[in-house]
């Protein structure tokens, strides 16, 4: 037996345990056991009986709760009190206690108004918001979702072809006739008016914390920033090299894409929005972080996400719009996906931190990685694998461009060529905004790149895409 959620091992008694039991309360119910060591050994206790006595009216003048409290073994004597879950909020000399993992902290403020919604059977992001209407709402992110629910197949043609006020009552996004927070949060294109801090944040490391490089922030409503993310880290922010499997061209980063996608996803789902702090990723050449001001929700643990769970979004409400979109699953399956994802890319799995604070994910590359990048020399050029020159030289550029050609290229032009390698239907707009420079200097650029013979357009500005020549 270890101590976890619901089991707490104390050697003596101390009135100051009263908190353990008030926290069990407050949680999903468990048991406190006294006269066990930390390994959960029985050592015994002098007097049991007495304690058998008094404890359950401590805890019932303390905490105004009934506890069972039983002699478990006589030849070496520990004592169990089992603690049921109750429906209100209890106290311990006025305040409020919360059991996470085997870990017990006071709650105030916003948690505290979880633990009473969560006794009422409502969530935080089911809140109404009054004075905000369909009206308000960005059309393009509810546009969006349309499209990305239909392509997943949860929703079908007929579900979706409903005016956006009833597809929003659908989605159970209205409690009577007011909007909730979810909704804003989801489709809102400024939801920070109603909850601060709710975006992402990124920035790029040299050698340490302190070695701030380059940095960007993600806002507007959620299905939005989930659609610029994993972009714009994948092409300003990581470095990719090229591998070959089979003869087939393949980009390898530092975690595998549909990995980081899953994380991320899963990070603005069990957000606590209520903290006013944004979700931060940090990256290096070698690592990245993701920090996300949440708490793994009922009994989860570190351990237990790694096997198979029960689906328990922190925020159910914005998690049944990310299912039905298609982003995540609805089985608890977030965790074994990204494990997946890293065992065919040989990445290590990345590793949880999770404290009063919020949740980390540290995410660390391969080996064969780690090995390719001793051999780059600059920090912000990718390699091919195979031949050791730049990876912004395309494979037919190798062979029809000589390099001295290519090494003519301005900084900006080389940037701009390694995006469009990396996203081949991005625009000059996009470009100019990841690059931060003007339109103009990205269209001298791109008119660079087509004297060399090196891309090409196709289609329209909008719905075209580029061609590595």
């Amino acid at each position: 037996m270890l101590e976890k959620q619901n089991v707490e091992f104390k050697q003596v008694w101390k009135d100051d345990y009263l908190k353990w039991i008030c926290g069990m309360a407050n949680s999903n119910g468990g048991t406190l056991y006294i006269g066990l060591n930390d390994n959960g050994q029985a050592i015994g206790l002098d007097h049991p009986e007495k304690l058998l006595k008094e404890l359950p009216n401590k805890i019932k003048n303390a905490l105004g709760i009934i506890a069972k409290v039983k002699l478990v073994e006589k030849d070496i004597p520990y004592i169990s009190i089992e603690v049921e879950k109750y429906p209100i909020p209890i106290s311990y000399h006025g305040k409020f206690y919360l059991r996470s993992g085997s870990n017990n902290h006071e709650v105030t403020g916003a948690e505290l108004d979880r633990i009473i919604l969560g006794q009422l059977g409502k969530t935080w992001d089911s809140l109404p918001v009054p004075n905000v209407t369909i009206e308000d709402l960005d059309q393009l992110s509810i546009r969006k979702f349309r499209k990305y629910a239909l392509n997943s197949g949860r929703l079908t043609q007929k579900q979706l072809d409903v005016d956006d006020q009833t597809l929003l009552k659908n989605l159970r996004l209205y409690d009577g006739k007011y909007l909730t927070i979810a909704a804003i949060l989801l489709f809102h294109e400024d939801p920070e008016n109603w909850v601060t801090g709710s975006y992402i944040k990124l920035g790029y490391f040299e050698k340490n914390h302190a070695d701030l490089k380059y940095q960007d922030e993600i806002h507007g409503s959620l299905i939005s920033q989930v659609d610029r993310i994993v972009d714009l880290v994948y092409t300003k922010y990581l470095k990719s090299f090229i591998r070959y499997v089979n003869l087939q061209r393949q980009e390898e980063y530092m975690i595998p894409k549909e990995a980081f996608r899953e994380i991320i996803y899963n990070s603005i789902n069990h957000k606590d929005y209520s903290s006013g702090i944004p979700i931060q990723i940090s990256v290096y050449s070698d690592k990245m972080y993701i920090w996300n001001p949440g708490r793994l929700p009922g009994q989860l643990t570190k351990e237990s996400l790694l096997r198979k769970h029960a689906s328990l979004p922190y925020n159910p409400k914005i998690a049944d719009t990310f299912f039905k979109a298609g982003f995540i699953e609805a089985w608890g399956r977030g965790f074994e996906k990204i494990k997946d994802e890293c065992n065919v890319f040989g990445s290590p799995m990345p590793e949880i931190e999770i404290n009063t604070e919020g949740i980390m994910i540290n995410c660390s590359p391969s080996k064969r990685y780690i090995d390719l990048l001793s051999k780059t020399k600059d920090e912000h050029l990718p390699l091919n694998i195979e031949k050791n020159v730049p990876l912004n030289v395309p494979l037919n550029v190798q062979k029809n461009v000589p390099l001295n050609n290519y090494n003519k290229l301005s900084k900006n032009e080389k940037q701009i060529l390694n995006i469009i390698i990396s996203n081949r239907r991005i625009t000059q707009t996009e470009i100019a905004n990841i690059i931060k420079i003007t339109s103009k200097t990205v269209q001298r650029g791109i008119s660079t790149l087509k004297k060399h013979g090196i891309i090409e357009r196709v289609g329209s500005k909008k719905s075209g895409y580029w061609i590595i020549k």
